[in-house]
């Protein structure tokens, strides 16, 4: 049976095991900033390198109002407020993920940067045109009604504003599982290219470029490999803290299935229509 994405993500004690990892505790004496964090929280592919990326793609304002659909532990909603002085308001279906990036974002004293609060990315809790720009990194895989969270996402990012969207989708073949995203077919919600494309034109944006990084990731994959790692450690370790022991496991079938082309990665560069 499909778990929950709730269920699937639902890992206990993520601040704690991340700030062992850091290290750092509130008895150090030191303040925690927000890039001591980067190598562990990060969930998606190429992690933080793809976080910049991304980022450089949205070119976000100082002071602009950014959301972040899908926004796990807040990595890319910290860096993404740290790096440009805009603001972000992350919104997240797993209650552990929502509650981890509000204490995490909090002890770095981040609060008036970025927020998070638990929703449904189907039924955006907030007022039209309320965003300069928006993004949504890898969550697509989980979305089983894709369609009205990008109408949703059109509707709250204001006309003429950037949304970046990265997300795997099927290419040639079944991918094999467990995957990062999920452990079976049943709780996964691929889409090839020319659907993906297609919803998010028909959601009310345009689109400005098309990216394919399945390269870039698999090479990422063999240089770690060659140095004897699967990821960078921290990076390794944070995502056994929130995806399991079996990260592992699913992460090399991932990067099996882009290699055998099953799966290929995108990254959408779009605008809201005007």
């Amino acid at each position: 049976m499909a778990l929950s994405v709730q269920e699937h993500y639902g890992s206990s004690y993520i601040v704690e095991k991340i700030l062992v990892a850091v290290p750092w505790s509130k008895q150090d004496g030191r303040k925690l900033h927000a890039e001591a964090l980067y190598p562990f929280d990060q969930f998606h592919g190429r992690e933080l390198l793809a976080t910049q990326e991304h980022a450089r793609r949205l070119e976000p304002g100082a002071g602009e109002h950014i959301l972040d659909v899908g926004s796990g532990i807040g990595g890319p909603a910290r860096y993404m407020a740290n790096t440009y002085g805009c603001r972000v308001s992350g919104i997240d279906i797993t209650e552990r993920f929502v509650a981890a990036a509000n204490e995490l974002t909090a002890l770095c004293g981040m609060e008036g940067q970025a927020s998070f609060a638990r929703a449904d990315a189907a039924a955006l809790p907030f007022d039209d045109d309320v965003f300069e720009h928006g993004y949504c990194f890898y969550v697509g895989m989980n979305l089983p009604d894709r369609a009205k969270v990008l109408r949703e996402c059109a509707r709250v990012v204001r006309p003429g504003g950037r949304f970046v969207w990265s997300e795997a989708v099927l290419n040639e073949g079944n991918p094999i599982y467990p995957l990062p995203w999920s452990l079976t077919a049943e709780g996964s919600h691929l889409v090839g290219k020319e659907a993906l494309v297609a919803l998010i034109e028909k959601a009310g944006f345009e689109i400005l470029t098309v990216a394919d990084e399945s390269a870039e990731q698999l090479q990422l994959a063999a240089k770690m490999k060659a140095a004897g790692k699967s990821l960078s450690s921290g990076q390794h370790q944070a995502n056994e803290v929130v995806l399991g022991p079996d990260f592992a496991e699913r992460r090399a079938n991932y990067i099996q299935s882009l290699g055998r082309n099953c799966l290929a990665a995108l990254v959408i560069v779009a605008r809201v229509a005007k």
